[in-house]
Parts: C-alpha cells; sequence; structure tokens
C-alpha cells in the first residue's frame, strides 16, 4: 500500500532522475517543488517527506527541515566522478600556441557534435540519431576547420 514517510537523509551522489541515500537512488516527485529541488546536493542532509510506492520505489515530496550545512566535496570525491580529461597544464605552466590550438580543436569538436546531435534528433529514430549525427559533425568540423581563421 503506498505511503507518505518523513525521514532524515544525507544526500551521497545526484543521479538523472533524483540522488543516491546510502545504496537506495530516490527519485523525484512530481510533486517537488524547484526550491526544494535546489537543495539537494551531494552532502546535503534534511529531513524529507518521501512517497513510498505499492513497488517499494521511493520519491522525494517535500524538504521538511534542512538539518545540516553542505560541505563541499573533496577533490577525491570531484575527480572520482568527473569523466573529462584536464585540458589546461598546471597553474604554474603557462599555455603554449599548441596548448591553446589543441584547446580550441577540442572545444570545436565538443560543439559541433552537440549540435549535430540536436540537430538530426527531431529527424531520426533513436537506432538512427549515432550514424546521422556522426556524418553530419564530420562535416560540420570539416566546414570550420577549413574556413577556420
Amino acid at each position: 500500500m503506498a505511503q507518505t514517510v518523513l525521514e532524515k537523509i544525507q544526500v551521497s551522489e545526484l543521479s538523472k532522475f533524483g540522488f543516491k541515500v546510502g545504496d537506495e537512488y530516490i527519485n523525484y516527485s512530481k510533486q517537488l517543488n524547484d526550491s526544494d529541488r535546489a537543495l539537494v546536493v551531494p552532502g546535503a542532509s534534511f529531513e524529507a517527506e518521501l512517497y513510498v510506492a505499492d513497488s517499494g520505489k521511493r520519491y522525494l515530496n517535500k524538504i521538511v527541515s534542512k538539518t545540516s550545512h553542505v560541505e563541499a566535496p573533496t577533490k577525491a570525491a570531484v575527480s572520482k566522478t568527473s569523466t573529462t580529461p584536464k585540458v589546461t597544464p598546471k597553474s604554474d605552466e603557462a599555455m603554449t600556441r599548441a596548448d591553446w590550438d589543441a584547446k580550441d580543436r577540442r572545444i570545436s569538436r565538443q560543439g559541433v557534435i552537440q549540435a549535430a546531435v540536436q540537430a538530426v534528433a527531431g529527424f531520426s529514430t533513436m537506432e538512427d540519431v549515432f550514424d546521422n549525427a556522426t556524418l553530419l559533425a564530420a562535416q560540420m568540423l570539416k566546414f570550420v576547420n577549413e574556413k577556420g581563421e
């Protein structure tokens, strides 16, 4: 039987549709307002009203009270979740022209890929999006690199 419960929660990480508490993922309820959603960050602790569905899945309805201040994530935690490679050299090293050129190429490539996916997504099936976006991105990147300067 579905029910609503109050529970103290400490957020360990965010996910696409909610957040993780311990080993469990909790999704956001449709009733959750944006101001409460903004308080859900890694390290935050609060008392929450949760909707528990018949299936046992739990959803955050609202934050009743905030119980602790959010601590900034450690450098190890940030690097553990980050999948992007470091782009710039150490802070005590100056970037060379080659470093700037490589960075510009990465930025151009990322922008072209994003634009290509957005352009073909509405006209392709899920199975064809990658292939169509790849073809368009290659043409766009060729144009950007040839007309570049």
